[in-house]
């Protein structure tokens, strides 16, 4: 039988006796004999549990059973054992019961017991994962948590012992949440350092402000509006001072190589295009002219201008392909910082790729004009070295021009 049900059977045989007894480590049930004939069928399936240990003892008006009820089938004598027993599970990592009995407990204790055992395992999982190193009594099994913090501008080590302990009976009930957003806290998302770092400095700005340094960790699981009121003034100086200058910082890299890239490739062809007048001046400084001589030129700066005109075609291609490769990296980049709990955090980064994205579309156009102006001075370069050529043969083509017109 599960637990549920076998704890659900023992609360219904329970609620039938007409008196409870309890002969160390047993618990006897008395029922008078009319009763119980009427459950007489659930005492036998009781009967068959060998971790019960049941035993019944018959007599002429009234029926015993005795049961060993122990907190492996989750019944509890008090909250304190109870509560006792939830700092072992969660210590050793393991499940807690999520049904249960308390000794003279209702279904709205046991109701509220379930929301209070739920925020203390958040605060624990909370308090594990900002804190250094956890310690525990012994004898109770109270967690001690050890924040080692380096602080100021003397770099001095600190540790802080924060022990969770409260003797009162009513702690675990009076555990609150509100109005910390848990889901959040307790998280592995993209920001769950920053919060780290944040919720750490905050615990330990109001332990050196608290009084009774014992109780802290206890009055702040009761009273939690303290905690996060300063953890999030802090998150938000955080994000504004931290996170948004390293989203700025990496975005910069990106655009510094793709602006690189641009550069890079402009002023390569730039210094290509140079070839262009230095075949005008060669030619200029040609003393010889000769019709092979002439053809070896044409050749020369055909090849030349066919050659870095192509190279500015395939330049411009490039272009297109390093915004293209800039926008898909941009792109990734604003889902790897996109928050949906943080959305202003969130608009700033999208604000600053934005940014980014305009002044690499600027420079792309800038480079691209630059590009085609380079292409129409080699044009305009061509045409006057024709002319140039067409002046220094004139003679030559008059001749042949008269040649072919007389024939």
């Amino acid at each position: 039988m599960n637990r549920p049900d076998l704890l659900n059977l023992l609360l219904k045989v329970r609620n039938c006796s007409a008196s409870v007894e309890f002969q160390d480590p047993y618990h006897v049930w008395v029922f008078n004999m009319d009763v119980f004939s009427q459950i007489e069928s659930e005492i036998v399936e009781l009967e068959k549990e060998e971790i019960l240990e049941a035993n019944k003892e018959v007599s002429n008006d009234s029926v015993k059973l005795s049961l060993l009820l122990t907190t492996d089938i989750g019944w509890f004598e008090s909250i304190t054992d109870f509560f006792k027993n939830l700092r072992v599970t969660i210590k050793n990592e393991k499940k807690f019961f999520d049904d249960f009995y308390i000794n003279n407990s209702t279904e709205q204790d046991r109701d509220k017991l379930r929301k209070s055992v739920d925020a203390y395992k958040n605060w624990c999982k909370i308090l594990a994962k900002i804190s250094d190193h956890i310690e525990y009594d012994r004898q109770n099994w109270w967690p001690t948590y050890i924040f080692v913090m380096e602080g100021g501008k003397s770099k001095k080590i600190t540790t802080y012992k924060l022990p969770l302990k409260n003797l009162e009976e009513s702690f675990l009930i009076d555990i609150d949440t509100e109005p910390c957003d848990m889901d959040t806290l307790t998280s592995a998302d993209l920001h769950s350092y920053e919060r780290k770092l944040v919720m750490r400095s905050s615990l330990i700005e109001l332990y050196n402000e608290f009084s009774e340094k014992e109780l802290f960790l206890s009055d702040i699981l009761k009273k939690p509006y303290k905690l996060w009121e300063l953890f999030s003034l802090n998150y938000e100086i955080y994000i504004n001072k931290y996170s948004i200058n390293k989203v700025i910082n990496d975005v910069e890299i990106q655009k510094l190589d793709f602006l690189s890239k641009l550069n890079s490739l402009v002023q390569e062809h730039q210094t290509k295009s140079l070839t262009i007048p230095a075949v005008l001046v060669s030619t200029a400084i040609i003393k010889g002219w000769t019709s092979s001589g002439l053809l070896l030129i044409f050749v020369a700066m055909l090849l030349t201008c066919a050659v870095v005109i192509i190279g500015i075609r395939n330049a411009k291609n490039s272009l297109n392909d390093i915004i293209e490769s800039s926008d898909k990296t941009m792109e990734l980049f604003t889902k790897e910082n996109t928050d949906d709990v943080d959305l202003a955090l969130t608009q700033k980064v999208n604000s600053v790729i934005k940014n980014a994205l305009e002044k690499l579309r600027h420079k792309k156009e800038s480079a691209d004009r630059i590009l085609t102006f380079l292409e129409g001075i080699i044009y305009f370069g061509c045409l006057i070295w024709l002319l140039f050529v067409l002046y220094q043969f004139k003679e030559n083509i008059a001749n042949i021009l008269i040649f072919f017109t007389s024939n």
